[in-house]
């Protein structure tokens, strides 16, 4: 896989500009379109819900529009990441952030409540002429066409990249004082994780607050783990210096592989069920894989079952 050449923020085409027939240039786009798209507003987007049980508002820009953010989120994702961030960096993962805390030592978690909803327009202006040192009305064009009612997108290719690099000195200064406390930081979108011999006292209140005064966000799930305890960071389970797949996942490939044998019929192979199926165990089991490799070569074992069944993928990755 090519690996995409990174820069420092100062070498991003977005620094110090200040010329919107520049920017539209820089989008791949006439200037017009630039002052058409700005001018639709929340026109740009389609609204909806996702989740049964607990359904949240979604919001996704459309085509046009997501070309714009498909580029910026590109220009975003090139610039030079700190080593704490581990969402949305190549090479980085859920796992990854997970094993920066292995080992006998007290951790605790912190996830800001709502953090693209909680995203501002203003913070995403403020945030980009902090980082880029951009012109005052560049980062508000900015702003305008990656923010929707007044907020980030939940439903955008750009939301994660934007939403961290607005906070960067934010998250730059939570991890300084980690560091000044013998912590360790990491940082998977919203969730923080902290970890060290002790967790200090007055820290988690600290954190709290900081995020509370300097940008008005809340947080919640906050837990805490003593040094001798079994830990669950992004999905997995710390055990001393061990990295285990969580239960409830192994739980959920289980049930699925027993079913295999069913979905596996070539009469059943074009029904949407079963492409259905072998997407959703596959799935599960790559992503367990990251942890231990017996249930990645499963997967590939079950990526044979079902091309042995001519039953057909339901994108490319599998």
């Amino acid at each position: 896989m090519k690996t995409r050449k990174t820069y420092p923020v100062n070498q991003s085409p977005l620094y110090k500009l200040s010329n919107h027939k520049r920017l539209a240039k820089i989008l791949t786009i006439q200037p017009s379109t630039l002052k058409k798209l700005v001018a639709r507003d929340d026109a740009n987007y389609m609204f909806g819900k996702v989740g049964a049980e607990d359904p949240r508002e979604i919001e996704i820009p459309k085509s046009q529009l997501r070309r714009i953010h498909a580029r910026l989120n590109s220009l975003l994702s090139r610039v030079e990441k700190p080593d704490y961030l581990m969402s949305g960096v190549r090479g980085r993962s859920h796992v990854d952030n997970a094993r920066r805390h292995k080992g006998k030592q007290a951790l605790v978690k912190i996830d800001i409540r709502k953090f693209y909803p909680s995203t501002s327009h203003s913070i995403v202006k403020r945030g980009l002429r902090k980082t880029f040192q951009c012109s005052n009305d560049i980062a508000d064009t900015l702003a305008q066409l990656a923010t929707v009612k007044g907020y980030v997108p939940t439903g955008s290719p750009l939301s994660q990249s934007l939403a961290f690099i607005v906070n960067l000195q934010t998250f730059n200064h939570i991890n300084q004082y980690a560091r000044s406390r013998g912590l360790k930081f990491t940082l998977y979108v919203d969730d923080l994780t902290f970890s060290g011999k002790v967790i200090p006292k007055g820290f988690i209140s600290y954190v709290k607050n900081f995020l509370k005064d300097s940008k008005g966000y809340d947080c919640h799930k906050i837990r805490n783990y003593g040094a001798s305890k079994e830990k669950v960071v992004t999905g997995v389970v710390l055990k001393g210096d061990a990295v285990i797949v969580k239960n409830t996942q192994r739980r959920v490939i289980a049930a699925l592989y027993q079913k295999i044998t069913y979905f596996s019929d070539p009469q059943r192979k074009d029904e949407v069920q079963t492409i259905q199926f072998f997407q959703r165990l596959i799935g599960h089991l790559f992503s367990a894989g990251e942890i231990s490799p017996g249930y990645r070569n499963l997967g590939f074992a079950v990526i044979n079952t079902r091309i042995a069944a001519g039953v057909k993928a339901q994108n490319q990755n599998t």
